[in-house]
Order: structure tokens, then sequence, then C-alpha cells
């Protein structure tokens, strides 16, 4: 067995191989359904968050808010997203995900799933537990990274 320092070495490289190959991928897809790569992310974010406003999105993508305008206004042509005024309060502006366009997009990543789930079954139940905790850590790690980084922007 190598030694830590080695391990930690090529987890580091894995690591950076894995975040370029989903780079390239969520590229190839966007391509395919003709969106920019940073609209099928914001369409992933709204997906999993629910619907946002303009500044939660400029906020959660560290866009400005004229490129968020931009983004909504292509997804919206594209038929992607809806835009609605707040019921509460009709100045603000809700963005959503349009559903059937999103179904759309979700065969493209059936190949990712099929491979993923035959990656798992590998794995006992135990591992698997490690590394859903691995995902969440860095997940968490990269939230607060991306958060100081902001920071040292301003």
């Amino acid at each position: 067995m190598p030694e830590r320092a080695e391990l930690l070495a090529r987890l580091t490289v894995a690591a950076q191989h894995s975040v370029t190959d989903g780079v390239v991928l969520h590229q190839i897809i966007a391509d395919k359904v003709g969106l920019h790569v940073t609209d099928l992310r914001c369409l992933n974010l709204l997906r999993l968050s629910g619907p946002a406003t303009p500044g939660e999105l400029a906020a959660a993508t560290g866009l400005t808010t004229g490129a968020i305008t931009r983004m909504v206004d292509r997804m919206l042509a594209a038929g992607y997203v809806r835009r609605e005024h707040d019921p509460v309060d009709r100045r603000r502006v809700i963005v959503s995900v349009a559903p059937e366009r999103i179904a759309e997009i979700g065969p493209l990543y059936d190949r990712v799933a099929a491979g993923w789930a035959e990656l798992l079954t590998d794995y006992t139940d135990e591992q698997l537990a490690v590394v859903l905790g691995l995902f969440n850590r860095a997940h968490e790690m990269t939230v607060a990274l991306v958060a100081e980084l902001r920071k040292e922007l301003t």
C-alpha cells in the first residue's frame, strides 16, 4: 500500500481530473441543448434549490446582476425558465425552471446516471457512506472557499 503522502497526492490528481471531466461533460451537454454552460449550471441550481430571484442567482453563481439578466433572457427565449412576479411583492421577479424543457435535458444525463450506478455496485453500504460523506464535506468546503474568495475580490 502506498504511503499516505503518495495516496493524498494521487487523490489530488484524481480530483483534478474529475472536476475537469465534469466541466467538459457539462460543456458538451450545454452545446447539445443550445445553451451556455453557465446557463446549464444555473438551471441545475434552480432545479436543486427551487425558484429564485435574479439577485439570489447572482449571489449563488458569483455573476453580476447584468450577466444574470442576460442569462435569464436567453433561457427564457429558449423556454427553459419562467419569469414571474412574486404574488406577494409584485416588484420582485422569480425565476423557475420549465419542467417540460428540463425533462428534455434529463436523457442526456441518463448515461452518466447509469455509469454511476454501475460504478457504485462494487461498494459496500459502509463504503458508500464514506463516499457520500466525502462529497458532502467537499461541497461544504467548496461553498466556504467560494465565499472566502469572493470576499477577497471586493
